[in-house]
């Protein structure tokens, strides 16, 4: 099935993990594309993925990730060296928590990209720089991140489901199901008509 193939990378080593699981295999006149979905939408979708995987838009650029690392460490010195060379005054630590807070960011996509898997081909290396990038330079826990990440590619956008979007009842809304059902439970306290106002703190 198309999410079996997206969800793994080394489909040799999970199949052998399969075999055990098989219960048997479908009738000539039995469809294994399920009843909801457009056939030929789905025809179109996986022609579209082998022609992605042909012209290896699919293989990671290991040097760009290379150069991503050494270019947040680099800035995590930057920003140690600015308070250690210019004291902690306003001006240096200023220009120190702007430094600080691009390596920052650049390494929350770095660990995100490592967290699915799709720096290395093999899963040990990208959980062990996963690891070193989201624990030592973020200071976060990995298997906090990849749980709360993995429900929410599992029922991506479903209120109570999703815990990306656990905060909207508090901060915004979206669409006019979820705008009713929080003006019945009297909890629209936020001005969510400017909503697109500040929607990037969050």
């Amino acid at each position: 099935q198309d999410a079996f193939v997206a969800f793994h990378a080394d489909k040799v080593l999970v199949s052998k993990y399969l075999k055990p699981l098989q219960i048997g295999e479908l009738a000539p006149d039995q469809t294994s594309i399920e009843p909801t979905k457009n056939e030929i939408l789905v025809k179109d979708f996986r022609e579209l993925r082998a022609t992605i995987e042909k012209m290896g838009l699919l293989e990671p650029n290991q040097l760009f990730f290379f150069l991503l690392l050494a270019h947040i460490l680099f800035l995590d010195i930057v920003a140690w060296f600015i308070l250690f060379y210019f004291g902690t005054s306003l001006m240096p630590f200023v220009f120190s928590l702007l430094v600080l807070t691009i390596s920052q960011v650049q390494a929350s996509w770095l660990q995100h990209d490592l967290g699915h898997l799709s720096v290395f081909r093999k899963t040990k290396w990208n959980h062990l720089l996963h690891k070193f990038v989201m624990c030592h330079l973020i200071g976060a826990s990995a298997k906090w991140w990849t749980l709360l990440h993995s429900q929410h590619h599992a029922k991506p956008n479903c209120f109570h489901k999703d815990p990306d979007i656990d905060m909207h009842p508090f901060l915004f809304t979206l669409g006019k199901k979820f705008s009713v059902e929080l003006g019945i439970k009297k909890k629209k306290y936020m001005p969510y008509n400017h909503q697109h106002k500040y929607f990037f703190i969050s």
